[in-house]
């Protein structure tokens, strides 16, 4: 019986699925089920019984439930204690992001570190993924908070969060007002990212998938720039959600896209090979916390 299959199957079970809970834990439905598979195989007895929708506990189930809670929230309780034990506020930390992350959700993150940890201190690094990539594998930083696509032999990536992307345009009459397919900006100008950013080629990427047909009017490095474009009446774009949320400007209006699979994935990645530190840790949950709490979640503006 192992921590992670405990995790996988409280899951379960508050979610009622299988689906679900593996969209709860970030893992693929087959790995969950693969778990859960093996605890019962160890226990010896099913603690589901498989429905055509959903699932429900069976007596093994129920009378293991509050004892995996139970176990789980004291494994919990001994980590906490432990970190509270160490001192790493002199511990300085190095932290990779991208620039279309770092202007966003660092103020956020920052902000409660230094709330929790007056004394650390927090080394920040905005650059493109791959050279970020390259600094985490140097021993440069201790790790680094990126999208996909990242890739390296050395490096491990843990998935967040996903963040949708919005359309954004001009505040005007003349452009969309409404939620629509992605499919539609092909009949307006665009204004896109450079694809030297991650970002930028994931957009290159879900329009390739649609076959769609782009009259780029401008690349820009700077999502700032790109949204100030838009607001001259120059074109539409794709932005992140954080991006609308954090950085809103005057002039232009975001819109959510019909479409499923919008979205960027926001990952840390670790060097394979070094252990990670109490306070690289933290950090990184302060950034789960954060993308999981909703503060960077667009209000829309109301319609014209």
């Amino acid at each position: 019986m192992e921590m992670h299959q405990l995790r996988y199957f409280v899951a379960v079970a508050e979610t009622g699925s299988f689906s679900r809970a593996a969209e709860r834990c970030y893992v693929s439905q087959p790995s969950l089920s693969l778990q859960i598979k093996k605890l019962e195989e160890e226990l010896g007895q099913p603690l589901f019984d498989r429905l055509r929708r959903g699932v429900a506990l069976t007596d093994a189930g129920k009378l293991l439930l509050p004892r995996a809670k139970q176990i789980l929230q004291q494994a919990r309780e001994v980590e906490e204690q432990l970190k509270r034990q160490q001192s790493i506020e002199n511990v300085p930390l190095a932290v990779g992001v991208l620039p279309t992350i770092a202007p966003y959700l660092l103020p956020l993150v920052v902000g409660r570190m230094l709330a929790s940890h007056p004394q650390c201190q927090l080394q920040i690094r905005e650059d493109l993924t791959e050279r970020l990539l390259e600094a985490l594998v140097n021993n440069e930083i201790d790790c680094a908070l990126v999208s996909l696509p990242a890739e390296h032999e050395l490096v491990e990536i843990e998935v967040l969060a996903q963040e949708r992307l919005l359309l954004v345009v001009p505040n005007s009459p003349n452009w969309p007002q409404e939620s629509c397919a992605l499919k539609a900006i092909e009949d307006f100008p665009v204004i896109t990212l450079h694809e030297m950013h991650c970002l930028g080629q994931q957009i290159d990427s879900f329009c390739a998938q649609q076959a769609l047909q782009r009259r780029i009017v401008c690349r820009s490095a700077e999502l700032s720039t790109l949204q100030t474009l838009v607001a001259m009446g120059l074109g539409v774009s794709l932005v992140p959600e954080m991006c609308a949320s954090r950085s809103p400007l005057e002039g232009c209006r975001y819109l959510p896209l019909a479409d499923e699979g919008i979205q960027r994935a926001i990952v840390v990645a670790w060097r394979r090979d070094r252990s990670r530190g109490h306070l690289a840790r933290h950090f990184v949950e302060q950034v789960r916390d954060v993308l999981q709490s909703g503060a960077l979640r667009y209000q829309p503006t109301p319609s014209l």
